[in-house]
């Protein structure tokens, strides 16, 4: 249940006729100790769409409400406008929520319905912004990790490449067969996620040695060539490019090393496109 969905119930009950605005400021100023917050000074228009659920109720006034909610004074706001009968239908359309409840304690657990509500409230923000921090702290190690890589890459002896690497940049779609759907999925989002920077690490790594590129892409291809000439599935194939990558460069992130393999997947002639 939201906050919007709390004061329709309550309003039909306990409104006495004011408007659905006044109605969310008297129940707030009855119930709490202190009125300092915005959610007070709010107009009718905010408030007629925080009642009707179009606008959710800030988490700073729902901290707030929270903080300086009286739970005596709820109960008894609710209780001393109702009669008895309206108590019992009250009881009626709250049970989905607070589950059996009586005449004498159904405005307690509506006061802690509204606690419980608040609190959600509180919480999905703090989630949402912990989730957001956590993103943006895995996207920073992963982008070390990825510079890294390549910063060890540029530092190795080249070796002799068997093969010159022509460039034939497919879809990954036209790559991974159909049936290696999850395969696809995983490859796609590394490269929706990470091309761009990727491609610019190696763009700036072949500043100052141009073949640099070529050179590791063609070693690329040519070890997923081996690779494909034994009797192994794509997923096999690739994982087993993952770990070659691991171990050339001493990386520890399974992750990183996926995201540089999925780029070579999509960028360069690594598994070839399959005739339809």
């Amino acid at each position: 249940m939201t906050f919007g969905d709390l004061v329709q119930k309550l309003y039909t009950h306990c409104g006495n006729g004011v408007t659905q605005p006044n109605f969310i400021r008297t129940m707030l100023s009855k119930i709490t100790s202190e009125q300092e917050d915005s959610i007070f000074e709010k107009d009718d228009t905010d408030l007629r769409k925080i009642f009707s659920g179009t606008r959710k109720l800030p988490k700073k006034s729902a901290s707030y409400i929270l903080t300086h909610l009286d739970k005596g004074k709820f109960d008894t706001y609710i209780y001393d406008l109702l009669s008895e009968d309206a108590l019992t239908e009250l009881c009626n359309e709250f049970e989905p929520f607070v589950g059996n409840a009586s005449i004498t304690d159904i405005t307690a657990k509506i006061s802690d319905l509204f606690v419980s509500i608040l609190k959600s409230i509180t919480a999905k923000t703090e989630m949402a912004e912990t989730k957001v921090h956590t993103v943006e702290l895995s996207n920073f190690v992963i982008e070390r990790e990825l510079t890294e890589i390549v910063k060890t890459l540029t530092s190795l002896p080249p070796s002799k490449r068997r093969i010159n690497l022509t460039y034939e940049p497919y879809n990954v779609d036209k790559k991974i067969l159909p049936a290696n759907f999850s395969l696809m999925d995983e490859i796609k989002k590394d490269v929706v996620e990470n091309y761009v920077f990727i491609e610019d690490l190696f763009k700036n790594a072949s500043h100052t040695d141009t073949s640099f590129f070529d050179q590791f892409a063609s070693e690329v291809k040519y070890v997923c060539d081996n690779m494909i000439l034994q009797p192994h599935s794509q997923e096999e194939v690739f994982y087993a490019m993952v770990k070659w990558l691991k171990d050339r460069v001493s990386c520890k992130s399974d992750i990183a090393c996926r995201k540089i393999i999925s780029f070579f997947v999509q960028n360069c002639e690594v598994f070839h496109a399959f005739t339809e």
